[in-house]
């Protein structure tokens, strides 16, 4: 079989455009390849940083030994200047450490590396906090959410901030109390649903019913229902399971929850909420 000339020059020409496109699959494969190494290599010496911080928690430990750890850390975000969960570590230490100023350096710097990184902003969040910048915090905090929202720790410090400090949130962000629990609300019941065996979570959600202006007495109950489920403080859930009983009008429901009651120190609070439900 004969191949004209035009024939094989038009092979040829695909032979090149094959070749040149597996070069540049090959070259993008490579530097994948050596990101993926790059990134494994910092993992580990981050890994190794940490443990060197661990003994630190010796009550004996040197305020040489510290500085050593101290700049084991710098070291690394000197060798990974790009590196967000580099700079991460070293702001964490440094919070650790008592150096907060200097530990908000290095969280900024790993968000104007990578801005929608959850760790840095809920970090930046509870920095601020600390330094009493609360509209800066709760901004950081609603950044952390909104960049990874699966993390139950950064609904919950969300949801916090917003409820404790709603009076100086309402202002900054003009916007009316009752709204601003509605958020706190929701954040709280994101962290529970997120880590539903979470204790702090579940109180921290049924307990903000008692905030609410309006408050959804059956969503309590539930909420206090799951308490219950995971507390070992039951004494303290079959009172709570009162109190929205009573809420509830429920009479039957709420002596019940009382009669379970069985620790001496809920007594007093017990009595007054047993009057009420005879009252009903």
């Amino acid at each position: 079989m004969l191949i004209s000339s035009r024939g094989r020059g038009n092979w040829s020409k695909c032979k090149r455009a094959a070749a040149t496109l597996f070069i540049l699959l090959f070259t993008l494969v490579l530097a994948h390849a050596q990101s993926i190494g790059a990134s494994v290599k910092t993992w580990i010496e981050i890994k190794s940083a940490h443990k060197a911080a661990a003994a630190l928690a010796n009550p004996n430990v040197t305020a040489k030994e510290r500085l050593r750890v101290e700049q084991i850390y710098y070291q690394l975000v000197r060798d990974h200047p790009q590196s967000v969960p580099a700079q991460n570590a070293l702001a964490a230490f440094l919070s650790k450490n008592g150096k907060l100023e200097a530990a908000i350096e290095h969280w900024r710097t790993a968000q104007r590396l990578q801005p929608e990184n959850g760790e840095a902003a809920n970090s930046l969040g509870g920095a601020y906090l600390r330094m009493g910048r609360v509209r800066e915090a709760a901004e950081q905090f609603l950044l952390a959410v909104h960049s990874e929202s699966d993390n139950p720790d950064y609904h919950f410090d969300l949801g916090n901030v917003e409820f404790v400090f709603r009076r100086d949130l309402t202002t900054a962000w003009k916007i009316d109390s009752a709204e601003l629990l509605q958020r706190a609300l929701f954040q709280f019941r994101e962290a529970s649903r997120l880590a539903p065996t979470d204790l702090e979570n579940a109180r921290a959600y049924a307990e903000t019913f008692y905030g609410m202006p309006n408050p959804d007495w059956e969503e309590a109950q539930i909420a206090w229902q799951h308490y219950l489920e995971l507390s070992t403080n039951r004494n303290f859930a079959y009172l709570q399971l009162a109190r929205v009983s009573l809420k509830r009008h429920k009479k039957a429901e709420a002596l019940s929850f009382l009669d379970k009651i069985s620790d001496s120190r809920y007594s007093e609070v017990k009595e007054k909420l047993r009057t009420q439900a005879e009252a009903l």
